[in-house]
């Protein structure tokens, strides 16, 4: 990516966690949709579409997307649903121009068997977030307008939250193309599995979310559990050792932590209908997912090109760690660690975005 996609992707994610604490400073406000939207939608949207392109710079149709979806959220924020509705079809539009370019119309492909798990992978993203687009639209006119559907769960503070799959499905499909040529027939099947596990495991997920079916949820959420450690063992085994697996290695560490943080707060809300610490299990949970999980994938997607960037691996992986499940929680309660916290995390995306990497020879070929 260019520098000014960059500069633009820095902003916008460091934006997300600041309206994250923004309530600590402005009380009685909620900013949690500007929190949501500008991380998965302006600033993972954003990139998924640049890397579906292949193109260094944003092209008229991702740079249209960009100021979209900032709109989407503003207009959500301030409950001018007329506008987020258009604004949510037009998006949806424009990843499906994509999504058709790069792939087909219809995802012929995910019943493929030639077709390699990491392309599987790579247009469920780009079909989940055009169809999270149309769904968030849907409920909105439900919500404000038509009212046909009526329950508690069918809102947009719901639905909102589907907005990181697409994230978290390129960010597999990263893995899956670092060892998509290694394994045998045993490999193959257990990536198929995991494909079809991850995919429909959320779906049914949300599905149980909204009915409240909590004895569901745990079963759906224990099996997608075993499908990210399945991931986690092919990864190990399957991955070349380099710059990108060790921090793709720290994120499906993050992807485990969240499994493990959202089934205990099922288990908990199972027996105590209300249990002491289970909103910050909750924020913890939803920090260690878009912060640790997502943040990963889009750090490697976003510097995919320039590998080996010049970054002590270890030491920027630690930081991270720190900063998601140390500084960042804190910060909910305190002013001072939520100061800390987005000062942290910018200098963090600062180094991941702008550190040095490798010199293609396309690049030293220009210099001459």
């Amino acid at each position: 990516m260019n520098r000014p996609i960059k500069y633009l992707i820095l902003i916008t994610l460091t934006a997300a966690l600041m309206f994250g604490f923004l309530h600590l400073f402005i009380p009685g406000h909620n900013f949690e949709r500007l929190h949501i939207f500008l991380f998965n939608l302006c600033g993972g949207g954003t990139l998924l579409l640049v890397f579906s392109e292949g193109k260094r710079a944003l092209s008229p149709r991702t740079a249209a997307f960009y100021i979209l979806s900032l709109l989407y959220a503003v207009f959500a924020f301030f409950t001018l649903y007329r506008y987020a509705v258009a604004a949510a079809i037009v998006l949806a539009l424009l990843v499906e121009t994509v999504r058709v370019r790069r792939f087909s119309l219809f995802p012929f492909d995910f019943f493929r068997w030639r077709t390699p798990v990491h392309d599987k992978f790579h247009q469920a993203a780009l079909l989940c977030l055009s169809l999270g687009l149309v769904i968030s639209s849907l409920v909105i006119a439900n919500q404000e307008y038509w009212k046909v559907a009526a329950s508690p769960k069918l809102t947009l503070d719901i639905f909102f939250l589907g907005f990181s799959f697409p994230v978290s499905l390129i960010t597999m499909s990263l893995m899956f193309g670092m060892m998509e040529k290694r394994g045998g027939l045993p490999a193959r099947l257990l990536k198929e599995y995991a494909f079809w596990a991850v995919n429909l495991g959320v779906i049914i997920f949300f599905i149980f979310i909204l009915l409240e079916m909590l004895i569901a949820e745990l079963v759906i959420a224990l099996s997608l559990f075993l499908a990210v450690c399945v991931v986690f063992f092919l990864y190990l085994k399957l991955s070349a050792g380099n710059q990108p697996k060790s921090f793709l290695t720290s994120g499906i560490a993050f992807l485990i932590m969240t499994a493990i943080t959202g089934i205990l707060y099922i288990l908990l809300y199972l027996f105590i209908p209300e249990p002491p610490g289970g909103k910050l299990l909750l924020r913890l949970h939803a920090l260690i997912s878009l912060y640790g999980w997502n943040l990963t994938g889009l750090a490697v997607l976003s510097r995919r090109e320039d590998f080996p960037i010049r970054l002590h691996s270890g030491r920027i992986i630690l930081f991270h760690w720190i900063i998601v499940t140390v500084i960042a929680p804190l910060g909910f309660y305190s002013r001072l660690f939520s100061i800390m916290a987005v000062v942290s995390y910018g200098t963090f995306l600062y180094l991941i975005l702008f550190t040095r990497g490798k010199t293609h020879p396309s690049r030293q070929a220009g210099a001459r």
